[in-house]
């Protein structure tokens, strides 16, 4: 038996064993699986090595020595293809195998096989030793449970693909490939130990792709970092174990960052890092993002005093190579036991409710999850419902008409934005538009309207119907995508739209970036399209830079329209007869009765719009409306 490759083999091993405990490591089920296969490994390695050297020279050892190794060897081995497979699924976070009712009995190869190896000195169905080591009928079972365990392992691979990133499904299908490359070599190859060197190779790819110390640490300090902190939590919601979480947040941290500078920010950070689990090293602390942090512990944690401990601290300046820096923190509390939902959702309130008390000014704010998770998980709803609409093209788009004061009939459209929750109900424009600006859905969700209002004009005729053309606004997060006149004459082009048709909104408040916002419009003016400012009295705008863009129209804000219908000063009657010296049409919105129709008239607005005359509806009952 050639024997060179365990002495090499078991030093690999001692040397991955130490780097694993003398780095940070996350109690978890991965790394409890990934520990128990290093010890079985170990153990297979010298019970392998022992068992065939007493083989080889049984005359000179008791026949009861040689039953003992080579058992031992017999469940190590099976040992080990096990916890490979162990492994395998908990990086799937899932104990299936085959099908849905195998999914508390995948252990159905190994403890058979443990069985076998228990009886067989009565049995000797794997092994006797009679004048030496014979193999018996099913010495083969460890070429067996390791061959199903790989199977069982690849199919749930495959069967969990989807919720795995490409650098996952690759190292675990390697690992699948090493072992079953191990045991093809081990089988064809009995004279040589190789099948420790395979479980080495399998060992190494698992340590570098998924255990490595530094895939969780913060790159700050030796707190973990945010994968580190859903992996916690899911394990702790996975075992139905409750905890309780700190989590503090550097107010005004983007603001800091650019007046100090990254450096010296980063240099506070790590002292913050440091701070933590030197203060509290029986907790897992971590450094999550943009100045966030957390404190997790059992559900036994004082969450007051921990909070006192973390506010003392941060009454003191945090000295760097620049200067001492003063910062001040805001709280946010949670109870897993009391909040009971699932990890990823806790997860996403949690950082949500950072970001959002980080712009508190009041020193030391805090909050608790409990108090804003119903709020939160409504905006988590909202954004799950506004991705789902833009991936599926299910945004709505109503219409709401535009009066023509000299005819009294509709002559225009204005197209509003809609999205429904899962329950079929209409959320407030608010809510998902500011969302869908935050998080960079505005161009997306811009060009869809613009796609639906397209198809609305080129499937239904125009004319018969009064209208001239459609509003379509434009947000003023979407000026900052320098190919918004391209794409939007591609967007006409397709559905053979002119572009006299559409007529883009912007508000008075896009007009606080001058030279980009006259940059885009003029390009999209030159590609044929028309501009209303809408809003007109909300912002901060004022006659001489209106005459700067190409505005065709000018929508008087409705707040602006309903204070001089109250009090009649001769201001707004100034503003409409200036702007139509300037060859501007205006339109009035916020019309909610017949007398505010009449008196907006009569200072010679030319459009109308409001409830008076329709609220938006889709584009279907526009189509039937009567007015």
């Amino acid at each position: 038996m050639n024997y060179s490759f365990i002495v090499p083999g078991v030093l690999v091993l001692f040397i991955i064993m130490g780097y694993y405990f003398f780095r940070p490591r996350l109690q978890i089920r991965l790394n409890r699986a990934f520990l128990a296969i290093l010890i079985i490994n170990i153990g297979l390695q010298l019970f392998e090595c022992v068992a065939s050297r007493l083989n080889e020279t049984w005359q000179n050892h008791d026949p009861a020595l040689l039953i003992i190794f080579n058992t031992l060897f017999y469940i190590f081995c099976l040992s080990s293809s096990y916890m490979f497979f162990v492994f395998t699924i908990s990086v799937l976070d899932s104990n299936a195998l085959v099908s849905h009712p195998l999914r508390k009995y995948y252990p159905v190869v190994y403890f058979p096989s443990i069985a076998l190896v228990l009886i067989n000195p009565v049995t000797h169905w794997l092994f006797r030793v009679e004048d030496g080591y014979h193999p018996g009928p099913l010495s083969g079972i460890t070429y067996i449970c390791a061959a199903c365990y790989i199977v069982f392992g690849t199919i749930g691979i495959f069967r969990h693909i989807r919720q795995l990133s490409a650098h996952g499904v690759i190292s675990l299908l390697a690992l699948q490939g090493i072992l079953l490359a191990g045991n093809i070599a081990r089988a064809l190859l009995p004279q040589y130990i190789v099948i420790d060197t395979f479980c080495i190779m399998g060992i190494i790819v698992i340590f570098m792709s998924f255990l490595n110390p530094d895939l969780y640490l913060s790159d700050r300090g030796y707190a973990y970092n945010f994968t580190a902190f859903r992996a916690l939590l899911d394990e702790y919601h996975r075992r139905h174990k409750p905890c309780r979480i700190l989590g503090f947040a550097i107010q005004n941290y983007n603001e800091h960052r650019e007046i100090f500078g990254g450096k010296q920010m980063d240099e506070a950070l790590t002292q913050i890092n440091k701070f933590m689990t030197e203060s509290f090293p029986y907790l897992s602390a971590f450094y999550l993002r943009n100045g966030s942090f957390a404190l997790v512990g059992s559900n036994y944690m004082d969450l007051t005093a921990l909070r006192d401990r973390v506010r003392e601290r941060f009454g003191r300046s945090w000295i760097t190579g620049a200067g001492d820096l003063r910062l001040s923190v805001s709280f946010v509390e949670a109870d897993t036991e009391i909040l009971d939902c699932p990890s990823d959702r806790l997860v996403n309130t949690l950082m949500i409710s950072q970001d959002e008390i980080s712009r508190v000014s009041e020193p030391d704010a805090s909050c608790s999850l409990t108090d804003s998770i119903g709020e939160i998980n409504r905006k988590l709803d909202i954004r799950r419902c506004l991705e789902k609409a833009l991936d599926q093209d299910k945004l709505e788009v109503f219409l709401q008409p535009l009066m023509d004061c000299s005819t009294g009939k509709r002559v225009a459209a204005e197209a509003l934005v809609r999205l429904r929750d899962e329950n079929g109900d209409l959320i407030r424009p608010d809510l998902f538009i500011g969302m869908a600006e935050q998080e960079g859905h505005i161009v997306r969700l811009g060009e869809q309207v613009l796609s639906h209002v397209c198809q609305f004009i080129r499937d239904n005729d125009m004319e018969k119907i009064g209208i001239k053309w459609i509003n379509v606004n434009l947000s003023p997060v979407q000026f900052m995508s320098r190919d918004i006149p391209s794409t939007f004459s591609e967007i006409l082009q397709e559905y053979g739209v002119d572009e006299s048709m559409i007529h883009l909104e912007i508000t008075e408040q896009s007009m606080i970036d001058f030279s980009l916002l006259r940059e885009q419009i003029i390009g999209l003016h030159d590609n044929g399209f028309e501009f209303s400012l809408d809003d007109y009295g909300s912002g901060y705008s004022n006659l001489t830079r209106v005459r700067q863009y190409p505005f065709t129209n000018i929508k008087i804000d409705m707040e602006v329209v309903h204070n001089y219908c109250q009090d009649r000063d001769p201001l707004l009657p100034a503003l409409v007869q200036g702007f139509k010296e300037m060859n501007l049409s205006i339109t009035a919105e916020g019309i909610e009765t017949r007398e505010m129709a009449e008196i907006l008239k009569g200072i010679g607005c030319d459009y109308l719009q409001g409830y008076y005359f329709s609220r938006p509806v889709p584009m279907s009952e526009f189509l039937v409306m009567d007015i």
